[in-house]
């Protein structure tokens, strides 16, 4: 017997099972999609207004400390408190002078100066808040004085160094040039 596929009914029959899968599974995919973005919205828009919350009482404070502020400076902006002003300031940069701590220094200085360079001088000065230190060195060559700008600048301990500058020698004893070298120093902190 032979078998023939013939269909008798007047529509033919279409399997939609795959487009609804598809589809269903797409549908899903979107409504989960949809829920994270509500989801982070919310979080956002809740994070938004806690900022917001902080961001006033932070502002607050800093108007209130700033009154305070203006209050305590007219206060200390008295005559007969500026030479007492004077006097702290003085006493204050003498306690940081005296602080300093020259072993650091000396040890610091040792483990970046080249070989063929030797320190002359050292003078530390207070500018401000900040240690500055001046540094005469006496070097055989110019590339010894690059070599140990170089190491004082990427120690990590010294900034701002600026060679201020380059001599030669005429003192006895001392054959080369003359580098004078100003940096901050923040090893102390």
């Amino acid at each position: 017997m032979i078998k023939i596929d013939v269909n008798l009914s007047s529509r033919p029959f279409v399997n939609n099972r795959k487009f609804f899968l598809i589809t269903l599974s797409l549908l899903i995919l979107l409504s989960c999609v949809s829920y994270w973005n509500v989801f982070r919205y919310r979080s956002v828009h809740s994070r938004r207004g806690q900022v917001k919350r902080l961001l006033t009482q932070n502002q607050a404070q800093i108007e209130r400390l700033e009154k305070e502020q203006q209050e305590i400076m007219a206060r200390l902006q008295k005559p007969e408190t500026g030479e007492f002003l004077d006097l702290v300031d003085y006493i204050n940069r003498l306690i940081q002078q005296r602080t300093f701590s020259w072993t650091r220094l000396l040890n610091d200085l040792e483990t970046l100066t080249p070989a063929n360079l030797q320190i002359v001088s050292i003078r530390p000065q207070l500018v401000g808040q900040e240690i500055g230190i001046e540094i005469i060195a006496n070097g055989r060559s110019t590339h010894d004085y690059i070599e140990f700008i170089s190491h004082l600048e990427s120690s990590g301990k010294f900034y701002n160094v600026n060679p201020i500058y380059e001599d030669i020698s005429k003192s006895p004893g001392l054959v080369g040039r003359l580098i004078n070298v100003s940096v901050r120093y923040k090893g102390q902190t």
